[in-house]
């Protein structure tokens, strides 16, 4: 769940144009249920402490000129070339929430090409576990769980889209990504600031089905 919620944060960080509100397209059916999630996330305290970070503590400025490295664009870049992953683009695209969007947000910062549709407080100090701890601290964990579980059992396009990240489709990516040894590196440094790899691990396998290989 901590995992999920996660996720959920980096929807309103890659919203520069209106950061509470997730990126809707075609009925957005999708995107109304995840917003549901947003609306309970502290965005504007969360970044208030990223920029803290990125301003003064050494690890976050090491992994933020890491991920303007060739190699992490190249890492991003292949990713985006699974046409698994593509397929699961398309699926969140279709479903209502405009994930090309999300996409080109990450490629901007990335100064990567964009992708189009195929189907038409104090001087942060911590590292990355400090900053990961306090955006813990942030977030509403009990209220994005239970809402998570209301929306299982009573949305049927929430449930359609927790169903397929558990398909074959997307365990075809996980098994991609997961053989990529720049990724494994990646991992790697992050596991030696400090974050708790084995967590998303357990939330990909135990609430969605997925299976793993990825050094963690």
């Amino acid at each position: 769940m901590m995992k999920f919620a996660a996720i959920l944060a980096v929807l309103a960080f890659v919203s520069p144009l209106n950061a509470h509100t997730v990126p809707r397209t075609g009925s957005g059916a999708l995107a109304d249920q995840l917003q549901d999630f947003v609306n309970l996330v502290p965005y504007d305290d969360m970044v208030a402490l990223l920029d803290e970070y990125v301003q003064h503590d050494p690890e976050m400025q090491q992994l933020v000129n890491y991920l303007q490295t060739n190699e992490f664009r190249n890492l991003v870049s292949g990713l985006e070339h699974i046409p698994q992953f593509v397929e699961l683009l398309n699926y969140l695209q279709k479903a209502g929430l405009d994930a090309y969007y999300l996409v080109n947000q990450v490629n901007d910062y990335l100064h990567l090409g964009r992708v189009s549709p195929s189907f038409r407080v104090t001087r942060a100090t911590g590292g990355i576990r400090g900053f990961l701890d306090q955006i813990e601290a942030m977030l509403p964990l009990k209220q994005l769980e239970a809402l998570y579980r209301e929306k299982l059992n009573s949305s049927p396009v929430f449930s359609q889209f927790i169903h397929f990240l558990g398909s074959p489709t997307v365990q075809t990516v996980v098994d991609t990504m997961c053989a990529n040894t720049v990724l494994n590196n990646f991992l790697l440094k992050l596991k030696g600031y400090g974050v708790r790899l084995q967590d998303g691990r357990d939330f990909l396998q135990n609430e969605l089905g997925l299976h793993v290989s990825c050094v963690v």
